[in-house]
Formats: C-alpha cells, sequence, structure tokens
C-alpha cells in the first residue's frame, strides 16, 4: 500500500489538518491510507481531510517520520 490518496467531498465544517484552515469555497479534500504509519496510526490518518499539499505538515506534527521522509521523496505537493 506505502501511500494512498483519494479524493472526497469534505463535511461541513472540517477543517484541513494540515494547516488548520477551513475547506470553505472548494468542498473537496484528500484523505490517505499508509502503511508507513503505525497500526495505531492508521485510523487516525484514514479519518481525516487535507487540501493537497498538506499531509506533510501533519506528519511532521505527529512524528511520523516514515511517511514524512516519503512524501519528501516523492514530491510533497502530491500528498
Amino acid at each position: 500500500m506505502t501511500l494512498n490518496k483519494k479524493t472526497a467531498a469534505v463535511p461541513k465544517g472540517a477543517i484541513c489538518f494540515g494547516c488548520n484552515q477551513s475547506f470553505e469555497g472548494n468542498p473537496v479534500g484528500v484523505r490517505f491510507e499508509s502503511d508507513l504509519v503505525s497500526v495505531e496510526d492508521r485510523p487516525e490518518l484514514a479519518g481525516l481531510y487535507f487540501h493537497p499539499g498538506h499531509l506533510i505538515r501533519y506528519a511532521r506534527r505527529r512524528d511520523w517520520t516514515e511517511l514524512a521522509e516519503y512524501i519528501e521523496q516523492n514530491g510533497a505537493a502530491q500528498y
């Protein structure tokens, strides 16, 4: 799996967990699944919405080092 992304309609009032800003004006976000985070953290990651390119910010805040390094190597703007 490594890192899968899916675009998703964002529920009203949702925020991007990378920048803590709303999706107001653009109700489409990105959701991720990855085996680069611990099994315990996978449900957390899968349940969050992000603006494109903002996952790396959250990965760094959570100290998900393996995920952050993968994103850096493969182009942060893609995730």
